[in-house]
């Protein structure tokens, strides 16, 4: 049987987790949330799901930088709400605190450089999962050293060590 966690804000505007549980978990941490829900997977999740099981995880965990929901990263606040993004965190402590063991592949591509307040939330998310974990990347990254979203990766795309400490103080 099939335990999934999926987590929303009360209007569903924001999502803070969607995945099906397992004992070997793979976290991915992309940009923002789409529409994708339990039994009804966008394309994105879809890929995360097969890149988590088809290398060994038996679990995958979808969370992202920013929770607001939104089908073009383009179309995600301006400015930074503060309440939604305090939530966020919440829940993501939350959830490491019951799921202690699991590796988080950076998924975020490019988009981090759409808004300035993108920066801050990687930092706060990091915090709240810890930058002790295992964390990799799919394929090579971008030119500006960004992870790759895995939407635009082939399916035998391999996963990489990925220093998130490094990376976050080169922001």
């Amino acid at each position: 049987m099939i335990k999934w966690s999926y987590i929303t804000n009360k209007d569903n505007s924001a999502r803070y987790t969607l995945g099906k549980l397992g004992e070997k978990m793979l976290f991915f941490v992309g940009i923002n949330p789409s529409t994708a829900r339990p039994d009804d997977l966008d394309r994105t999740v879809a890929r995360v799901e097969n890149f988590a099981f088809n290398n060994g995880y038996d679990g995958w965990l979808m969370l992202n930088v920013y929770p607001q929901r939104a089908t073009n990263p383009k179309d995600i606040h301006s400015e930074v709400n503060i309440e939604m993004h305090k939530e966020h965190i919440e829940q993501v402590k939350q959830f490491v605190k019951e799921h202690k063991h699991f590796d988080i592949c950076a998924a975020w591509g490019t988009e981090i450089d759409r808004r300035t307040y993108l920066k801050d939330c990687l930092k706060d998310l990091v915090d709240a999962i810890g930058g002790d974990k295992n964390w990799i990347h799919l394929h090579e990254l971008t030119k500006y050293n960004h992870p790759r979203h895995p939407l635009y990766l082939p399916a035998k795309a391999e996963f990489s060590k990925f220093d998130i400490n490094f990376y976050l103080n080169k922001l």
